[in-house]
């Protein structure tokens, strides 16, 4: 039916293009919003005025050295989260893939608190969290493979089911480690 219809066949394709452009419009003016809007100094009128009449200079540290870096660094943080999700879902073929479901998420969670645990400084707890994840995503492909190592590759459903698995897991375990945190640190912990 779309093959014979032009018009049908043209329809699916313009609705992403339309989504793209306004996501592509919409990108740039949340940053100049980011960049307008803050806590602290004049409104978001003012500080464009200011900023293009170049005459104080509060404004222009504000602006420049404190606002455009923090607000290029979330947009840079957003996108690589965004492709990272989309690679992880379109390498197992399955739009429900995403680091919670696959344990990922869980296995930093508990070496983090491992770390808050023994009591190390925030270097050693976000070593422990990169590690702690890496080792979950190994041990989720070492465990959806099966001990027969002529059992051939890896599907994506045995991945997903073996990631929901680990997550109940690591899931058990960061309520262990809360429940056995002090009562000092425990909100450092869950945050």
């Amino acid at each position: 039916i779309l093959d014979s219809n032009p018009a049908l066949a043209a329809g699916p394709r313009r609705r992403p293009a339309r989504v793209l452009a306004a996501l592509a419009l919409a990108a740039p003016c949340a940053l100049l919003l980011a960049v307008s809007v803050g806590t602290a100094g004049p409104g978001p009128a003012a500080v464009w005025r200011e900023l293009l009449a170049g005459t104080d200079p509060l404004v222009h540290a504000l602006v420049l050295d404190l606002r455009l870096p923090r607000a290029l660094n979330a947009f840079g943080a957003g996108a690589a989260l965004a492709l990272a999700g989309v690679c992880m879902q379109v390498l197992l073929r399955n739009p429900l893939a995403d680091p919670y479901v696959l344990g990922v998420s869980g296995g930093a969670a508990v070496a983090a608190l491992g770390a808050m645990l023994l009591g190390l400084g925030m270097a050693a707890v976000q070593l422990g969290a990169i590690g702690g994840a890496l080792l979950a995503t190994l041990l989720v492909f070492a465990l959806a493979r099966g001990g027969d190592p002529r059992a051939g590759a890896w599907t994506s459903a045995r991945l997903l089911l073996t990631g929901v698995v680990l997550a109940a897991g690591f899931g058990a375990l960061v309520s262990l480690l809360l429940a056995l945190g002090d009562a000092t640190r425990l909100r450092g912990m869950l945050s």
